[in-house]
């Protein structure tokens, strides 16, 4: 974990009830809604970081089709849980923290949804919520674009939560004049985490890395807002429209008939 600076207020954003980096716990990717990046902890230091041993392993060859190459998640620890997801497959898994033993594991099983994904492997990462009394949720994007809650104890999918679970992120992303893009191929996808602040869910978009778009006529990029505990779309922000852009591209045309 990257350190920074130590923040003590509470963060706006930041749910009551929410773990917290005092206790230990890594409840954000990025440590908290803010991204400060930062633990209090100050058990393990220069003097003592030289008689560090390795506690427990646990390998992910197993999650998914083939061992993955490039695991680039971060895990989060609550309450003596880790939670992190790993695999060709992406799955979900939760771990004792002391130990290591699995708690339980998740995986969607996508087919070719997922084969012809943008972005594969097992992503950066997943997402916590909780209400503060109870009721302890993880939130991840799979490789075909599915926003899917859990059940943080039990791994079970939360029924309440969209479709049994699941939010198919691919319904409402479109290609050229508002086409509709296929729901098995179209191309979309995500490595992030989810940014979870209060009781909303924000998710982003991406495409094909570097010069491997096929065509000028790609999916539309799109951040969109989900209610945490229903599923319900809140919001669509569409970065490519610029409210006055009918004035930009004037601009811009007359700004390139002059060179």
């Amino acid at each position: 974990m990257v350190m920074a600076p130590h923040m003590t207020a509470r963060l706006a954003g930041q749910a009551a009830g929410q773990p917290s980096t005092k206790n230990g716990e890594w409840s954000y990717y990025t440590a908290d809604v803010k991204g400060s990046r930062y633990s209090p902890l100050d058990q393990i230091n220069a003097s003592n970081f030289n008689q560090l041993e390795v506690a427990w392993r646990f390998k992910t060859d197993n999650l998914g089709t083939r061992p993955e190459f490039k695991l680039e998640g971060t895990p989060l620890m609550v309450k003596g849980v880790i939670y992190a997801t790993g695999g060709t497959r992406r799955s979900v898994v939760a771990l004792d923290a002391k130990t290591g033993e699995l708690i339980w594991v998740h995986a969607e099983k996508e087919g070719a949804r997922a084969v012809s994904a943008p972005r594969q492997l097992s992503g950066r990462g997943l997402s916590y919520w909780t209400d503060g009394k109870g009721d302890d949720r993880v939130i991840y994007v799979t490789t075909g674009y599915r926003l899917v809650e859990l059940n943080a104890k039990t791994g079970a999918p939360i029924s309440t939560f969209g479709k049994a679970g699941v939010v198919d992120m691919k319904i409402g992303a479109v290609v050229g004049k508002g086409e509709q893009i296929d729901l098995e191929t179209g191309e979309i996808g995500l490595h992030s985490t989810p940014t979870v602040a209060k009781d909303v869910v924000i998710v982003g978009s991406s495409f094909r890395e570097g010069l491997t778009v096929k065509t000028h006529n790609n999916t539309k990029g799109l951040v969109r807002a989900w209610d945490v505990r229903s599923g319900k779309l809140l919001w669509t922000f569409n970065p490519r429209v610029p409210p006055h852009r009918d004035a930009l591209v004037g601009l811009l045309r007359r700004s390139s008939s002059r060179q």
